[in-house]
């Protein structure tokens, strides 16, 4: 049984062999260009980019390190080649509704040209204009319509002056407006003077003075009106030279977008704009576009505000926006202060991600995007309606006490892809019914391949990429064969290869780097494995703290002689950025009771519920082999020694279990021994995790207390594909001063632990004499009849006490 058990070096370790590749050194070696397995990511990917249809934006989920986003910026940039080229978008002055801007679409690089066109037009318009409304014949006919009013009002003054002189009123003009004086043979008269007339001739007076200011109102409103169509008439030649002037500059270019109606009307509007309002177009008038602005902020009607402009761009936008907040996303609309004076107009709109990537792909990091406030609902709320909203933050989120500017909305048609990992693809997909109908594209990326020689191959290719990509020192066989020994210990199998391809990097980096430092020409596997070693080095500090206290036997573990009830469990600890793994004791008690298996962590509140499974897991077996013959009672406590953490997993409910019979049955446990192993009811032991730093934390505690050539560790069976050892433990088990054992069931790992056997059961339910079984069973048949004798003990006590009061 331990020898069919008992694993052979071979076993132990991955080694790569790549013989068949005829190379020396990367330099020979074609970097690769292609993906290195993800064949079901990729499949998604290219379904989401070539579906045009609403709400198949995607969602790629994987780790951080799989190259997750690496790999979507090369498809996406890939597709992005073979699309239509951006367009272009400016922003204009809306003549009608000045508070909502207009943003006009145009074709790749056509935004700069209309600016620069437009610009050319409006300032030779502006000469132009001046010259015509300077020129002799637009003096002449002003002249003629001025001097034709001027006669009109010229005529209807003489008129009043001539009554008012019949009836003895003289009439003077002032500041306040005309004056009305009575007069006697053609002299004023004065006040002392009219005081002596007769009342008749005073009362005649006052009638007079009355009728002529009477007069004068009519006259003056009779001015008023002459002056008005004097003003339109002016006005009308002033436009209608203004419009010769216009149209003729105009015409050229409106014939230049004929096909660009958006842009026809804007024209149009501002030819009629300037049509109306000469003045202020030439700056000649005091009149402001915008009456709340002081004088210095007016704006300039006449302007392109070039928002997007693709002149350089070929094939569809490729955005990836790693500071997704909602004005990087949305775009922003800028102010200005002038003299304690807040101002914004068109020419201060800005693009945002979304606008720059409009008809092409935007990229986003989903947790960065989710930090953001407002982005995340603004982003969907945009994909739904398939227009994009430039808006003022603080309007937004109602802290915008002026008016704002309102920006026309702009078509979008975009494909969004976030990029996150998988729980966070959980929630909003279980908690957000909006998501999955937005976001209805999911690509997983994976974090390991299976090996072929394919995939071997990539593996050649990708590290003579990365030496090339990073100009760093190019590999050897024996290095390129040591990173991928490197590939398989990250996926933790022999037939598979890690895709986390981050931390490939990492090595490739710092192997080239340690190999410059001795002054090598080339990277070979000894300097690979010392950037690996040195790697460990800068992140294993608590690991050798909790090493030194197992060496100085602060922390009690036992690696030779033999025990009952203990037993070494493996835990693996996880720092985050290293992993490591260590003994355990785990001590079992069993005692005369009806409590069954006491979990003493879960006691404590430091069991995980998966910790708490296991060892239900326990009773089960128990009651499977021991229980259908014979009502098993007994308590029996478990506890993880100086443990002061919590604990979770299962992994060491085979050793657990090993303890336990150990304990009822008598039989001692090899302490040189280390088990690692889930169990179920029907006592098969099962795969775990970190099978390899369990192992190698172990070994690293006999090493340092000396190899006796008895210890070892067993293993599930099932691990045995996982096992991917440092050099030196496969040299300690070539050279038997190191075991280790796979197993796949639990008789098999008590036989290798004492010694001695399970045993076979009988019909009657009992085991094969002297064997565990039979110890175990024997033991618990002593407890059940102890706990009989005792029970009848009490009740004979308490009769005969009851008896004693009855004669009293």
């Amino acid at each position: 049984m331990l020898k069919k058990c008992l694993l052979i070096p071979d076993q132990l370790r991955k080694a790569v062999n790549l013989d068949k590749f005829k190379f020396e050194s990367t330099k020979e070696i074609d970097p690769l260009d292609t993906v290195i397995g993800q064949e079901r990511a990729v499949s998604s990917i290219n379904f989401a980019l070539q579906m045009d249809k609403s709400g198949y934006n995607l969602f790629v989920s994987g780790r951080y390190g799989s190259g997750r986003t690496t790999i979507v910026m090369d498809l996406v940039k890939r597709f992005a080649r073979q699309g239509p080229p951006p367009k272009d978008c400016v922003f204009v002055y809306n003549f009608e509704a000045p508070d909502e801007p207009m943003a006009i679409i145009l074709p790749p690089g056509e935004g700069r040209k209309f600016k620069s066109r437009f610009a050319k037009l409006i300032r030779t318009l502006r000469m132009d204009l001046l010259k015509s409304l300077e020129s002799k014949q637009y003096d002449d006919e002003r002249g003629k319509i001025v001097e034709k009013y001027q006669k009109q009002k010229q005529e209807l003054l003489q008129t009043l002056e001539v009554e008012a002189h019949a009836l003895d009123i003289q009439i003077q003009p002032s500041n306040m407006g005309f004056l009305t004086i009575p007069t006697q043979n053609g002299k004023p008269l004065s006040q002392e003077a009219f005081q002596l007339l007769p009342q008749e001739e005073k009362d005649r007076i006052n009638n007079n003075l009355a009728y002529v200011q009477k007069r004068i109102q009519e006259v003056v409103k009779n001015i008023n009106i002459l002056d008005r169509e004097m003003h339109d008439q002016l006005e009308e030649l002033t436009q209608k030279t203004a419009r010769y002037v216009v149209t003729n500059h105009f015409a050229h270019l409106l014939e230049k977008y004929d096909g660009f109606p958006e842009i026809k009307n804007y024209l149009n509007q501002a030819a009629e704009d300037i049509i109306k309002d000469v003045s202020s177009f030439l700056g000649k008038s005091e009149t402001d576009t915008a009456p709340s602005f002081p004088k210095g902020t007016q704006i300039d009607k006449y302007q392109v505000n070039i928002a997007v402009d693709n002149k350089k761009h070929d094939g569809s936008p490729v955005i990836f926006e790693t500071n997704p907040t909602y004005t990087n996303l949305f775009g922003r609309i800028e102010k200005k202060a002038y003299q304690g004076f807040v101002y914004t107009d068109y020419t201060m709109i800005k693009a945002g991600s979304l606008l720059n990537a409009n008809g092409g792909y935007l990229v986003v990091d989903a947790e960065q995007l989710l930090k953001h406030p407002f982005a995340y609902e603004s982003l969907k709320r945009t994909l739904r309606s398939g227009e994009l909203r430039i808006e003022d933050f603080s309007e937004l989120i109602g802290l915008a006490t002026t008016t704002a500017l309102r920006p026309r909305p702009i078509p979008l048609k975009i494909k969004v892809v976030l990029i996150g990992q998988a729980y966070l693809y959980r929630l909003l997909h279980n908690f957000d019914e909006e998501f999955g109908k937005i976001f209805k594209v999911r690509a997983d990326f994976d974090v390991e391949v299976k090996e072929t020689p394919t995939t071997v191959k990539q593996y050649v290719q990708f590290i003579s990429r990365v030496v090339r990509e990073e100009k760093l020192l190019h590999f050897d066989r024996s290095g390129v064969e040591a990173v991928i020994e490197y590939a398989y210990r990250l996926a933790d199998h022999k037939k598979r290869l890690s895709i986390r391809f981050a931390e490939l990097v990492k090595i490739i980096r710092e192997s080239s780097f340690w190999a410059q430092q001795k002054r090598r020409k080339i990277v070979s596997r000894k300097d690979v494995e010392y950037a690996i070693e040195n790697l460990i080095y800068r992140h294993n500090l608590i690991e050798e703290k909790i090493h030194e206290a197992i060496r100085e036997q602060t922390i009690n573990i036992d690696v030779s002689g033999y025990k009952v009830g203990q037993i070494n469990g493996l835990a693996v600890y996880d720092l985050g950025d290293h992993m490591f793994g260590r003994p355990n004791r785990i001590t079992i008690n069993t005692y005369i009771g009806s409590r069954g298996i006491i979990n003493i962590e879960r006691e404590a509140k430091l069991s995980g519920k998966i910790h708490d499974k296991g060892v239900l897991i326990l009773a089960g077996y128990f009651y499977e082999k021991f229980g259908k013959d014979m009502p098993l009672s007994f308590s029996a406590s478990i506890t993880f020694e100086q443990s002061y953490s919590g604990i979770d997993g299962d992994s060491a409910s085979s050793a657990e279990l090993y303890a336990l019979i150990s304990s009822l049955s008598g039989v001692p446990i090899n302490q040189g021994i280390a088990v690692t192993g889930s169990v179920n009811q029907k006592g098969e032991v099962q795969a775990i995790g970190g099978v390899n730093e369990k192992i190698e934390g172990f070994f690293k505690v006999c090493q340092s207390r000396g190899l006796t050539g008895a210890q070892g560790v067993i293993i599930p069976q099932a691990n045995v594909k996982n096992l991917l050892l440092k050099d030196e433990i496969v040299q300690a088990v070539k050279e038997n001063k190191f075991h280790i054992w796979a197993v796949d069931n639990i008789e098999d790992g008590l036989y290798i632990l004492t010694g001695q056997k399970c045993g076979l059961r009988h019909k009657d339910g009992s085991y094969t004499e002297n064997s565990i079984f039979e110890k175990v069973r024997q033991r618990l048949v002593d407890f059940a009849k102890q706990t009989q004798l005792f029970k009848q003990q009490i009740s004979e006590l308490s009769k005969k006490e009851d008896d004693e009061g009855g004669e009293e």
